[in-house]
């Protein structure tokens, strides 16, 4: 069976004027982005520990997220790493649900932070666990909460030095069976050397050569970053992008004969196609739905922080809510301006059901990828104002919040 375990690091500078943000977005995208498992009844899957004592499952993304941006502005480096293995892999060492990759990160996270020279009861950390097909993976932050000097360097060895005594420590048994084989079995794993170790790294890569290099390339030759942003064509099924390709060409087929297709200047009996059309869409794409329902919540946040009377509350979460269909709306008409201009190209080669299958397609990855961006900065809109504002809510906003986010929780 092919084994392989690979880990990657880095950090961006705190002296650079967006890795404030940068870190509070990531710690955002690694919680919450498909293939990340949540807990029961969260939003999100962030765990980890921001003190000495039991692993936690954090209440809020937001609230380690808050804390990795005020680090960055203090000069602290946050530190992004991810260790990943195959599926077969990751299964063979019992890594079978949510509850053993944490367990396995706990267990392992020492690693990390003595690597990077930070003591173990100064450690910070939050991880994020990436059931992703054929590679699942873990996201994980730390820092120092002790840092004082700014670093702007971490030498490429020591990631390798992570690398290779993660390996010695989850394949411990493995080691020993490789160095039995070879005759050359000691009784201390920890005696296991560089060259053995590099032997076993290349035995273990002979056993399924074409898999491993694949894996290894995607996360050699791309960042932690850019391994966040996978395609997200598993949240579409084709079947799915069909049916709204027919939509499209329907709602295509019903526009007034002139006029801008804007969507507060369409005649009422268009607007009401174009709204049952968003309707369907949300309820068709459960992750664009909860997008939307993040971004009205974000957006509830802020204005507690100026009223939070019951009645008016109501009153904004439906203008909320009718402000992200309203974008939704206007990428729909964006596609269906689309239709009319290649409609328009004599010269277009593309048979007409694959141009709409493919401008369907096209739409709703884009519809996807933009209601996380809205979220985000509503978050971040929020974090601003409340820092500003002496970063609280009302008491009265505070129990509004808690009772909508319980019911929240007992309609999941």
């Amino acid at each position: 069976m092919a084994m392989s375990l690979i880990y990657k690091q880095r950090f961006f500078h705190p002296n650079h004027r967006k890795t404030a943000v940068s870190n509070y977005v990531h710690i955002g995208y690694i919680a919450t982005r498909p293939g990340a498992v949540r807990h029961e009844n969260l939003g999100h899957g962030l765990f980890g520990k921001l003190k000495p004592g039991s692993l936690q499952a954090f209440d809020s993304w937001q609230e380690v997220a808050r804390i990795a941006r005020q680090i960055s502005r203090e000069g602290k480096n946050m530190y992004r790493s991810v260790i990943s293995f195959r599926t077969e892999t990751a299964f063979e060492l019992g890594l079978t649900d949510f509850t053993d990759w944490q367990q396995y990160i706990e267990q392992h996270i020492s690693t990390l932070a003595a690597h990077n020279q930070i003591k173990i009861e100064n450690l910070c950390w939050a991880a994020a666990f990436h059931n992703e097909r054929n590679h699942p993976h873990l996201h994980v932050v730390f820092w120092d909460k002790s840092q004082t000097i700014m670093k702007n360097f971490t030498h490429p060895e020591i990631p390798n030095r992570i690398r290779k005594q993660l390996i010695k420590d989850t394949f411990a048994y493995k080691i020993r069976e490789f160095c039995a084989q070879r005759d050359q079995f000691k009784t201390g794993i920890t005696e296991v050397t560089d060259s053995i170790l590099e032997e076993f790294e290349a035995y273990m890569k002979r056993l399924n050569p074409k898999a491993f290099r694949a894996l290894q390339h995607r996360f050699e030759q791309e960042d932690e970053d850019s391994l966040l942003r996978f395609p997200k064509h598993h949240l579409i099924e084709p079947d799915s992008v069909k049916q709204w390709a027919k939509k499209l060409f329907d709602l295509r087929r019903n526009m007034p004969k002139s006029g801008r297709l804007v969507y507060k200047l369409l005649p009422s009996e268009t607007k009401q196609r174009v709204d049952a059309m968003v309707q369907d869409l949300l309820n068709d794409n459960r992750y664009l739905a909860q997008m939307v329902e993040n971004y009205v919540q974000a957006k509830l946040k802020l204005a507690m922080l100026y009223d939070s009377h019951p009645d008016r509350l109501g009153t904004l979460r439906t203008s909320y809510r009718n402000e992200a269909e309203k974008r939704i709306a206007n990428r729909i008409l964006q596609t269906v301006r689309t239709m009319i201009q290649l409609e328009k190209e004599a010269t277009s080669s593309f048979r007409e059901v694959d141009r709409q299958y493919a401008l369907a397609e096209q739409m709703l990855l884009e519809l996807l990828t933009a209601a996380e961006g809205w979220m985000m900065r509503a978050e971040l809109n929020y974090d601003d104002k409340a820092r500003v504002m002496g970063g609280d809510l009302s008491k009265l906003a505070k129990k509004e919040w808690l009772l909508r986010h319980k019911d929240r929780g007992m309609e999941r």
